[in-house]
């Protein structure tokens, strides 16, 4: 039985690559939303999620509290699309979801990684340059990732 992984992306962009040239290895499934992520959790072994989410459907972003709303004004769609990824994994953490996780983002302060893959771990934050080989490396490696320890923010 091969490993399955959930991402959760706007799109199936990381979807059809992964399961082009990872799909021997792993199984890939989609999820557009947290709903999708919940529903797709049982038998998991991690998830691959996408920073922003400018083209997901407005009522279905979560916010900081990890509920979705059906009016948000165009500011706040613009602001909770561009980290959906994040808040996301917050949500799912908050309901104690532990799985493996792989968050592709291009993030260019060092520090911001290193708080996200604190607080939100066990975690990798996956520069988008990084190439599908190296990924999957990843995702053959995640057994070291899950045992990593959970730090608190701002911990050591």
């Amino acid at each position: 039985m091969k490993p399955r992984w959930i991402v959760c992306e706007d799109g199936d962009e990381y979807l059809s690559r992964f399961q082009r040239f990872l799909g021997d290895e792993f199984e890939f499934v989609a999820a557009g939303d947290l709903d999708d992520v919940l529903r797709a959790l049982p038998g998991a072994a991690g998830l691959l999620l996408d920073l922003d989410f400018h083209r997901a459907d407005p009522t279905r972003l979560v916010d900081e509290s990890g509920i979705a709303r059906a009016q948000l004004a165009a500011g706040e769609r613009r602001r909770l699309a561009e980290v959906q990824g994040v808040l996301i994994l917050r949500a799912l953490r908050g309901r104690g979801v532990g799985l493996p996780a792989l968050l592709c983002a291009d993030l260019d302060d060092p520090a911001q990684v290193q708080r996200l893959e604190a607080e939100l771990g066990p975690l990798a934050v996956v520069p988008g340059n990084e190439g599908v080989p190296r990924i999957g490396d990843r995702l053959r490696q995640i057994p070291a990732l899950s045992k990593a320890p959970r730090r608190p923010i701002g911990g050591g």
